[in-house]
């Protein structure tokens, strides 16, 4: 039993235990691996309610999902500044909030090969940064046959950043243990012996949900056991009805063919005509009302089958035209990244490459103001500071940030290179922007601004 009241059996507790000690030591991107049913979702919650000293995120990942969602979806528990960019790579937005984390980060992803590829990439990227004095741990879940297809798409260096870890098969004492407890808690008597019920978990793959449906198989009642039988009663019944009209009128048709036959009278042969017309009429009429309910679901069927077919065709192509080789190299002349100490940078990182190496954080220059350039012109340089406190793509996005700076007298918004930032206050030394920088951090809870030179701002242009 876990400390979120998931009730775990003794091979997955200890599973458990050794997927924390992974995350807490190891270098590596942690891959569990198990079949469909093996318990990867209950095994994952388990290990994120006993993760107190982490900060911790836990994402299922939809089918179809795009990469800004995702990111969404782990940054909003990872962070609490009011503002992110999910259309930035990961690494970027860990890397600029670095400094102000105080607890180290593990992030957790269910059902991981629905995942786009570049948000692998990414992830791959972050378990080999350190936070708070610990790398930053990432697990995912995944079924064993995208393991395979995984692995064969990646280069030597980056399948060694991975470290697989496979669910084993119950043992039969834990599903015997499994399959009494959950029918304890059912409150129900079983039709089926409890021989028998032995046998055919000693038949079993070893997964927690084959012991499940056996379970749901031995308290369900011979009543509920026929109502397939029942439907399959009815539609024979109704074939038979169907049949039987058809001969009926096989034999009305035959009938009215033979009477008369000796009178050649032209009023008899008219008579004799538009009754057979009017029985064949009828007959037609009947039949397709009684079968207008199974051809209308036949071809609803067939119109689904053929919709998703397309749907996955299109879905595969879209796939097969972003396949990337993840080769992704950790080279100390692109990124500084040390396994004992943790990584500083003070700028943005630029460009992620999922087939290339991840290139120079380039500092991002922002123009200061307008005023502020007025005022130096006269002097061989710009002098004094500012505070740098978001840069995106979507300008709309700095909306929420700005309604809580509406009492700050000096807010630049400025643009370059299709990103705009938002800057704070005018200061003579960098002592006094640093001070600043703890003020507006307590104040409105923001993360850790980047003091910025206006000596290094020049390129900006002011928006209005």
């Amino acid at each position: 039993m876990t400390a979120s009241g998931l009730l775990l059996l003794p091979t997955q507790e200890a599973l458990v235990q050794r997927l924390q000690h992974i995350a807490s030591y190891s270098e590596q991107l942690l891959v569990l691996c198990g079949d469909k049913g093996a318990g990867k979702s209950t095994l994952v919650a388990a290990l994120a309610s006993e993760l107190d000293d982490y900060n911790s995120a836990l994402v299922v990942c939809p089918q179809h999902a795009d990469s800004a969602e995702i990111r969404r979806k782990i940054l909003v528990q990872l962070i609490s500044a009011p503002i992110f960019d999910d259309e930035r790579p990961l690494m970027d937005t860990v890397l600029r909030i670095q400094s102000s984390l105080d607890k180290p980060l593990h992030i957790i992803i269910d059902d991981a090969h629905l995942l786009p590829k570049d948000i692998w990439a990414e992830c791959i990227l972050l378990s080999q940064i350190r936070c708070a004095g610990k790398p930053v741990a990432v697990t995912m879940t995944i079924e064993p046959g995208f393991w395979r297809s995984l692995t064969a798409d990646l280069a030597d260096k980056t399948r060694a950043l991975l470290l697989q870890v496979n669910i084993e098969s119950l043992p039969i004492a834990e599903r015997d243990g499994l399959y009494q407890s959950l029918l304890l808690r059912s409150q129900k008597t079983p039709f089926i012996p409890r021989e028998i019920i032995h046998k055919q978990l000693e038949k079993q793959l070893g997964t927690p949900k084959e012991v499940v449906d056996l379970l749901m198989l031995a308290i369900e009642s011979p009543e509920e056991m026929q109502k397939p039988q029942s439907i399959m009663a009815k539609l024979a019944i109704f074939t038979v009805v169907v049949l039987c009209t058809l001969v009926f009128g096989w034999f009305i048709n035959n009938y009215l063919s033979t009477v008369n036959v000796s009178k050649p009278s032209l009023e008899l042969t008219a008579a004799q005509a538009k009754i057979r017309k009017q029985a064949h009429s009828f007959l037609v009429e009947y039949g397709e009302l009684k079968l207008m309910p199974y051809f209308t679901q036949r071809r609803l069927a067939q119109t689904k089958q053929i919709a998703n077919q397309q749907a996955d065709l299109l879905i595969k192509q879209q796939s097969d035209t972003k396949l990337l080789d993840i080769d992704i190299s950790v080279d100390p002349d692109v990124v500084p990244i040390d396994n004992h100490t943790d990584i500083v940078v003070n700028s943005s990182v630029e460009g992620l490459s999922f087939q290339g190496k991840l290139p120079k954080a380039q500092p991002q220059a922002v123009s200061q103001p307008q005023q502020i350039v007025e005022r130096d012109k006269t002097q061989n340089k710009i002098k004094g500071f500012t505070l740098q406190l978001a840069s995106v793509n979507d300008k709309s996005s700095l909306s929420p940030i700005l309604t809580k700076l509406t009492q700050e007298p000096h807010v630049y918004i400025m643009s370059f290179k299709q990103r705009f930032v938002i800057l704070l206050g005018d200061f003579d030394t960098s002592a006094a922007a640093e001070a600043k920088s703890k003020q507006i951090q307590t104040q409105y809870r923001l993360a850790a601004p980047w003091v910025r030179k206006w000596a290094d701002l020049t390129d900006y242009q002011h928006v209005d």
